[in-house]
């Protein structure tokens, strides 16, 4: 025998109390969900009643002497079988059904309507302890109808007798505010609400009695001038009164293998002048649906890598989840994701083929998202290895550019100071050099090398040796002389430019062993590790050799060939402490503030003693 079958019976305070603690974040929603509901009404009295004189408003008045916030207006209303069937049926929703009947004969129309999980109106009772509505529905003949409830599992329907005639079609939600919603009696609180859920409805939103609206009614895309108004609204919304680009967003046709599919979008994305601190990441759309707001900051819609983008989209297609203050991630969405990365990317590709300055602001502001991106994102790295320019010791070149000049090798430097000899070095000998101190400079150069193909990767300071070239150290024995009698290890070179005398370099990771030495001098590393580190530096010292540096004196220079036969001792030992001194501090390397002191004053003494010699001739 067949069980019988039983009916669901929903306990609306229950029900209300799930609605307030979980579906919903703040109770500011439950205004945007009447102003919803009157847009919807008024669009269907668009569409059912096809009157060239009817003009749709929406008005919103608080009355805080009697604790009452009043929403009213012109559209269809409602006959008393649809309050039965909708308003009074949880989750049925009358704009669900009419949008599913308008799909067929009128789709534009139908994506005009917002709402359809009939949950909506119940928000009502998270700002109310009592709702009363007063509604006349436009069908002929139709009664004032009042409804009224306190959020208990009763409601009372009533007609409003005398008032069938006079009363104008529509509907009036009259809410007796809570304590805890009194922030809907400062007006510019509601102000605030009205404009962040509705700015962009083309219906007039009317708070209090004021004479005009108080939302835009369009959004800044649909304005005549769109270029301007866009600006306008990115200043004004974002605090960005200079974004470095804007892309405006149309339907875009996704192909789906066997099939494609038109997804109709507007709005804009918009590149800001720079990633804060250079690595501040954004990638955040403000999302509307059918021009109602949904939510901002949110970061899935645009692709992964792209970091350093903001935006506005409106996109009818898009899903609301129950609570309409996110989107889901259903089929949709990810063909809107992808709508967006195409639009995207060939924006990218205009700006960088027909506004290279532009392009250039884009990249030096936002250089260590993008590229950081790009090394994580094979598909991004595609788009981008070749167009975007890296700093080097001639401006900013991309990749194949700089390839072009160097035969196809990588020289960079990586320190944040004191690369500035390695630099000349480089420049001496033609090539010119990548300032690759930023993080994801070094791994995007690696992999652009495993893809595209480098022949050789050389960091100059780790590897300017080979730069310089070893010459017979005979003719300079009276140099070699002074310096070993110094403690100072030196290297007689030939290098470019002929005209530096000399230049210092130190070992790799010598700063890091260093300063590790000095922590554990001040006792700064904590005990368990600091036997750990101290084997560590120690071994990696004995790798890294002579940690004081050594000079390398170039014998291409005219002055160190004269002092290395001059026969005045006390001029070419106070040229040659000046020599050291300089190379020391033009290296910008593993000095001190006490050491800097010590190297000026040294310098200031030989320079003095030129002098003397000077006059004594």
């Amino acid at each position: 025998m067949t069980e019988p079958k039983m009916q669901f019976q929903i306990y609306l305070p229950g029900l209300l109390k799930v609605l307030a603690e979980s579906l919903y974040s703040t109770k500011r929603v439950a205004i945007r969900e009447l102003i919803q509901n009157a847009h919807d009404s008024c669009v269907r009295r668009e569409v059912e009643a096809k009157s060239d004189y009817y003009r749709p408003r929406i008005t919103i008045t608080a009355y805080p002497e009697t604790r009452t916030l009043s929403f009213q207006d012109n559209g269809s209303g409602l006959t008393a079988q649809e309050v039965a069937d909708y308003l009074s049926t949880i989750g049925r929703s009358y704009t669900r059904q009419l949008g599913e009947d308008l799909q067929v004969l009128s789709p534009e129309q139908a994506q005009q309507l917002i709402g359809q999980f009939g949950l909506g109106f119940l928000s009502s009772f998270l700002i109310a302890s009592e709702v009363t509505l007063t509604t006349r529905s436009m069908q002929e003949g139709s009664p004032t109808l009042r409804w009224y409830s306190t959020g208990d599992m009763h409601y009372e329907v009533t007609p409003v007798d005398g008032e069938d005639e006079a009363a104008e079609i529509g509907t009036r939600v009259d809410l007796t505010i809570k304590a805890e919603a009194s922030f809907v009696f400062n007006e510019g609180v509601l102000r605030e609400i009205v404009r962040q859920y509705a700015d962009f409805l083309p219906i007039p939103i009317h708070v209090g009695y004021d004479r005009f609206p108080i939302n835009t009614m369009s959004a800044p895309w649909e304005a005549s001038e769109p270029d301007t108004a866009t600006k306008d609204y990115i200043g004004r919304v974002f605090k960005v009164p200079n974004p470095l680009a804007v892309i405006p967003l149309t339907d875009q046709t996704i192909d789906l293998g066997h099939d494609s599919i038109t997804i109709p979008m507007s709005g804009f994305l918009f590149i800001p002048p720079s990633s804060i601190t250079s690595v501040r990441e954004y990638g955040d759309l403000t999302v509307f649906i059918r021009k109602m707001f949904i939510c901002e900051h949110h970061r899935d819609l645009l692709p992964s890598w792209a970091r350093f983008v903001r935006g506005v989209i409106d996109g009818p297609f898009l899903q609301p989840t129950a609570s309409r203050e996110d989107i889901q991630r259903d089929d949709t969405f990810f063909q809107i994701q992808q709508a967006l990365e195409i639009q995207l990317l060939a924006g990218l590709k205009q700006i960088a083929e027909q506004q290279p300055p532009v392009w250039r602001q884009i990249v030096r502001g936002h250089t260590d998202v993008i590229m950081g991106w790009a090394v994580r994102d094979n598909e991004f790295f595609d788009k981008i290895a070749d167009i975007i320019t890296l700093h080097t010791s001639r401006g900013p070149l991309n990749l194949p550019d700089y390839l072009a000049l160097t035969d196809g090798t990588v020289y960079f430097v990586t320190r944040e100071d004191g690369s500035l000899q390695e630099q000349v070095l480089g420049e001496s000998y033609g090539v010119p050099v990548i300032d690759a101190k930023f993080f994801a400079v070094q791994p995007f150069i690696k992999k652009y090398a495993d893809l595209r193909g480098i022949r050789a990767i050389v960091q100059l300071d780790g590897e300017l040796e080979q730069f310089l070239n070893p010459v017979d150290a005979d003719p300079f024995a009276a140099i070699l002389e002074y310096y070993a009698a110094r403690d100072i290890r030196v290297r007689i070179v030939h290098f470019k430019p002929s005209d530096m005398p000399a230049i210092m370099t130190y070992p790799k990771d010598a700063e890091f062993i260093r300063e590790s030495r000095s922590a554990l001098d001040r006792d700064e590393i904590p005990s368990p590790f600091a036997g750990l580190v101290s084997d560590y530096v120690n071994n990696l010292a004995s790798q890294r050799g002579d940690l004081n540096g050594t000079l390398y004196v170039n014998a291409s220079c005219d002055l160190v060939q004269q002092l290395a036969t001059s026969r005045d001792q006390v001029a070419q030992q106070a040229a040659l402490s000046l020599i050291y001194h300089i190379a020391r501090l033009f290296s910008g390397r593993m000095l001190d503030a006490e050491q800097v002191i010590a190297a000026f004053r040294d310098s200031s003494a030989a320079i003095t003693r030129l002098m003397q010699t000077d006059e004594a001739s």
